[in-house]
């Protein structure tokens, strides 16, 4: 593993990819979307909510489920528990990570500079395909774990992801040195300092109006992932071979069994072959135009 030492702001993210630059461009387009609609639904109504946001926003205890949106849009891509399990909008699991905070721009800013300093190292180990993948599911993830631990508060947010590609990066370059709040500090030690934070504020009862579940939920996840993602892909492939061998048995004991049938049909002629062989043949023709073998 490499061991430089990353200057905030200047080495790290410098070379980021074309992924890393559409999450940003998405995340940044949606929060443009969401002053949008808010400003407008803030003219309509005066009414308004508390939304739970990875970093600080409104709290309620359990709510209703006709508990209200701060305006239509968000209230139809956060992530609510009532909603999203029970009436299975099921979208809102994958949609949530691209919405924050509206009242708090700092919420969007800091998972956006989290996600360019780290986002890019992490695509260049895995590749663009599990890099996705591990951003995604990351973020699935880290909202059932908040439908579990919070079910009645709705919340919206990048954080589970992109703390799940934080602690990817500090597993691949455990020794890269970084500027946390003018501080140098090893990235593996970073990583064990943020995750003790979230592990204590998940067990002590707070109202900081932060979703700690789910980024507790992306850190367990991003570390599994980059742990055992390898050893899943390679028993799924092993399975997958050891399935196609399984049919090509299957077919060779079919064509050896069509064979002794075709000889006795040879020597005795088809009217002496029993109801069972006649029904044999007719299901090996089948098998044999669906597998054209």
């Amino acid at each position: 593993m490499r061991n430089n030492r990353l200057i905030f702001g200047i080495n790290i993210g410098s070379k980021w990819t074309r992924v890393i630059m559409i999450l940003i461009i998405a995340n940044v387009s949606v929060f443009m979307l969401q002053l949008l609609f808010s400003t407008v639904s803030s003219q309509l109504s005066s009414q308004s909510t508390n939304i739970l946001t990875d970093v600080q926003s409104g709290f309620s205890s359990a709510q209703p489920w006709y508990y209200p949106a701060f305006d239509k849009f968000t209230k139809l891509f956060w992530l609510y528990p009532p909603d999203a399990i029970g009436h299975l909008w099921l979208w809102q699991f994958f949609t949530y990570m691209f919405l924050h905070s509206t009242t708090n721009a700092w919420h969007l800013i800091f998972n956006m500079l989290v996600l360019w300093m780290f986002g890019s190292e992490v695509e260049r180990v895995l590749g663009t395909r599990r890099f996705l993948t591990l951003y995604f599911t990351a973020g699935i993830f880290a909202g059932i774990c908040c439908c579990i631990f919070t079910p009645w508060t709705p919340i919206v947010g990048a954080s589970g992801a992109i703390l799940a590609i934080e602690i990817a990066f500090a597993m691949y370059f455990p020794n890269t040195t970084i500027i946390f709040y003018f501080f140098p500090m090893k990235a593996k030690y970073l990583v064990m300092i943020l995750t003790g934070i979230t592990i204590f504020n998940c067990i002590a009862p707070k109202t900081d109006n932060v979703a700690h579940y789910a980024h507790l939920g992306g850190l367990i996840y991003g570390f599994l992932f980059v742990r055992y993602s390898y050893r899943v892909s390679e028993y799924l492939k092993k399975l997958q071979i050891y399935q196609h061998e399984k049919e090509l048995m299957k077919d060779q004991e079919l064509r050896a069994k069509v064979d002794v049938i075709l000889e006795k049909v040879n020597r005795e002629g088809m009217q002496n072959l029993t109801w069972r062989e006649k029904n044999f043949l007719k299901t090996a023709s089948k098998r044999y135009k669906r597998n054209k073998i």
